[in-house]
């Protein structure tokens, strides 16, 4: 995380990473998402996913989506993020 900006939404659902990037964009407030890939991080020789498959982990949860807002938008953006998902 950059020093001028705050997570205002991370979870593991694309679809509510799609209401709260369209929550944000209609009131025009600029963001950042990244995805890190749980299954594809580096263990030893390889990837998780690479070395044991994917037998046993859980699919829902093997991408997790992070979005940043500038701290001057944190408020109003926190509250976009809870109606958009809460409605």
């Amino acid at each position: 995380m950059c020093f001028f900006k705050q997570d205002v939404y991370i979870g593991y659902s694309m679809g509510d990473l799609a209401k709260v990037r369209q929550a944000l964009a209609n009131e025009g407030i600029k963001y950042s998402y990244k995805v890190l890939d749980h299954s594809g991080q580096w263990r030893g020789r390889g990837t998780i996913r690479g070395n044991a498959g994917s037998m046993g982990m859980n699919m829902d949860y093997a991408k997790q989506y992070t979005v940043a807002v500038k701290r001057k938008d944190f408020e109003r953006a926190s509250y976009l993020v809870n109606r958009a998902l809460h409605s």
